[in-house]
This record gives C-alpha cells, sequence and structure tokens, in this order.
C-alpha cells in the first residue's frame, strides 16, 4: 500500500490488541498495515503507552472504524461472552 494513502484507524497499546483488531479488519477484507512505536532492541517497553498504530487505505478508513467501533463496544459490554465457553462445574 502507498503510505501516502494510510490512514490511521486504531492505537494500540500493546501487541495482543494489535494482533486482535488487525485480524478483525483483515477478516472483514479490509488490507491493514502497522506502524510500530516500540523499536525492537526496545522490546517490552512502551512508548507513551503506544505500542502501534494500524492503517488503512483511505478509501477503506470509515468501514475499518465503524468495525472497531462495534467491536469494542461489544467488547466492553460483554457481549462477546459466550456462556458455553465458561465451566461452572469447577
Amino acid at each position: 500500500m502507498d503510505e501516502k494513502e494510510l490512514v490511521a484507524v486504531f492505537d494500540a497499546t500493546d501487541a495482543v490488541d494489535a494482533l486482535l483488531y488487525r485480524s478483525l479488519l483483515e477478516e472483514a477484507g479490509i488490507d491493514v498495515e502497522e506502524r510500530f512505536f516500540e523499536p525492537d532492541w526496545f522490546e517490552g517497553v512502551r512508548q507513551d503507552n503506544l505500542h502501534s498504530q494500524l492503517l488503512v487505505r483511505a478509501s477503506d478508513a470509515e468501514r475499518a472504524r465503524e468495525f472497531v467501533t462495534s467491536f469494542h463496544d461489544e467488547a466492553e459490554s460483554g457481549e462477546l461472552l459466550n456462556d458455553d465457553a465458561v465451566d461452572e462445574t469447577d
């Protein structure tokens, strides 16, 4: 992708968030680039609590932001919890 047409749609505070949201966007058919703010040699130490940004084409930005917002809202509300995944026999 041409960097001139890329727009940031998500600021990831850690590698897990970056991977989760990147996967979500890619599954929706949106190409994603990741801009890292944590140098490899500085592994584990965050810069201003920002690990990376997820970037998409400007033409995909609105759709990507909708996916990110929707997923975040569902996660925060507990809607993503699967009752079948909880084993209450322990």
